[in-house]
């Protein structure tokens, strides 16, 4: 064999071999780079079923605080639900026209009777109504055309009229 053939012949196993490296360098940086994406999904998944859990989580207490404002809100509603005898005391100065007009709006209010109307120097007027089922009396007081601020004081609601123009 000429010194030429046997130059080419190692020529081209050197290249085989060159090309057997390369061919194996590039199978393993596939394979790593299909590891690499498979690893990144599979994070992406675990991530996303983190943030799910995370916003279900999140939509639950959301949902209970707004249960609780709703329970409050109720409560507190409740709270101002006047049934049975209440007292209204009028706060002085006391013009008893603007009384006699107040009773007549009392008395129009539907689940509210009148029981009595009174007074004396020492604690000024006094009117007491009887509400039949739990009602929301102060808001209904402060809607009244003659009332001027109504104030809930223990058992009693004290009512100011409008001064007389």
């Amino acid at each position: 064999m000429s010194r030429e053939a046997k130059e080419a012949k190692e020529k081209a196993k050197r290249e085989a071999k060159e090309a057997k490296e390369k061919a194996k360098r590039e199978a393993k940086e596939a394979k790593r780079a299909k590891e690499a994406d498979e690893k990144a999904k599979r994070e992406a998944e675990q991530a996303a079923k983190e943030r799910a859990k995370r916003e279900a989580e999140e939509a639950k207490r959301a949902r209970e605080a707004d249960e609780k404002a709703k329970r409050e809100a109720e409560e507190k509603i409740r709270a101002n639900l006047y049934e049975g005898m209440v007292k209204l005391a009028i706060a002085s100065p006391v013009d008893y026209g603007q009384v006699r007009e107040l009773e007549g709006y009392l008395c129009q209010v539907q689940g509210l009777r009148l029981v009595l109307v009174g007074g004396s120097v020492e604690e000024g007027v006094k009117i007491v109504v009887s509400a039949e089922k739990p009602i929301p009396l102060v808001g209904i007081l402060r809607e009244l055309p003659p009332v001027e601020q109504v104030v809930k004081k223990g058992k009693e609601i004290q009512v100011t009229l409008k001064a007389k123009q």
